[in-house]
């Protein structure tokens, strides 16, 4: 009877166990950082033949593959550390699915694969912004207004399973007052998030369209952006591994932290989306810069 009780202590009472997802989003990750890598070598591989045609690249198209390659390598790297987190995650069992282990890692976890994967998508933008203007055009607005209130309340949900996993497994009922206001803020955060990446990208629109050049404030924040990734995705794997040791299976974060950890998150995607909503020239395509530029001349 001690063990069958015991064996029900260990089951998560929602029905919900992480680990076992986890072993999907490991693989998806996982995916996503090889799609990263290839392109890293299609962006060098334009450049060698460029060379080899004996054509010297442009100051914009200089500056653009290298900011498309900085973009590349902070998602590679946050993609490749978020796959080893998920796969340790898929490892875990037992006590540590209902005492706060596990979801405390699912918390951070989504952090960090939701500051990757829109690195990833922003590098994609950047990767096509030379070359197809009216796709530039319909890339920037999806992932500068429609992404980030999407990943917000993706992240924010796991939150939920927090709210579970520390709540009372007597009575079946989850931590308050996390989960009411996980539940509350699960709507008016993202539309939030989604009326100011909006308001960014309407007023950014001439800033996106114009055709002369950055100027080298604005050439720095460039290169700059895409590093919010890394300093997203390094500090919260290290706390995922230092706060939630193996040993202690009820080793968890606090509510405070974990609110704390989608604060910045926001913080970061509006960031990234608000870069790129006045990034000047991102939609118009090499060809017709050029053609301005020679006029001009």
């Amino acid at each position: 009877m001690a063990i069958g009780q015991i064996a029900d202590y260990c089951v998560p009472w929602s029905g919900f166990d992480i680990s076992i997802v986890a072993r999907s989003y490991a693989q998806f990750t996982g995916l996503l950082a090889g799609f990263a890598f290839v392109v890293i070598n299609l962006v060098l591989d334009r450049t060698y033949r460029r060379r080899a045609d004996g054509r010297s690249p442009e100051p914009r198209e200089a500056e653009h593959e290298t900011q498309v390659g900085i973009a590349l390598v902070c998602a590679f790297l946050g993609l490749f550390l978020t796959t080893l987190r998920y796969s340790l995650l898929a490892g875990e069992s037992g006590c540590a699915l209902t005492e706060g282990r596990a979801a405390s890692a699912e918390v951070l976890t989504a952090v960090s694969f939701a500051a990757s994967i829109y690195t990833l998508l922003y590098a994609i933008v950047q990767f096509f912004s030379g070359t197809a203007g009216i796709l530039a055009k319909h890339l920037v607005f999806l992932v500068a207004v429609l992404v980030p209130p999407i990943v917000v309340f993706f992240v924010e949900d796991t939150l939920t399973h927090l709210a579970l996993s520390l709540g009372d497994r007597g009575r079946r009922r989850p931590l308050q007052p996390l989960w009411d206001w996980a539940n509350r803020l699960s709507i008016p955060i993202p539309l939030a998030v989604l009326i100011v990446c909006a308001a960014a990208w309407y007023i950014g629109v001439e800033r996106r369209r114009s055709e002369s050049p950055a100027g080298p404030i604005a050439q720095h924040f460039r290169m700059v952006v895409p590093y919010v990734t890394v300093a997203v995705v390094a500090p919260v794997v290290v706390s995922s591994v230092v706060a939630l040791r193996y040993t202690n299976p009820a080793a968890h974060i606090a509510p405070g932290e974990a609110w704390l950890w989608v604060v910045l998150l926001t913080v970061a995607l509006l960031v990234q989306s608000a870069a790129m909503s006045f990034q000047k020239g991102v939609e118009v395509p090499f060809a017709r810069s050029s053609t301005v530029t020679g006029q001009s001349a």
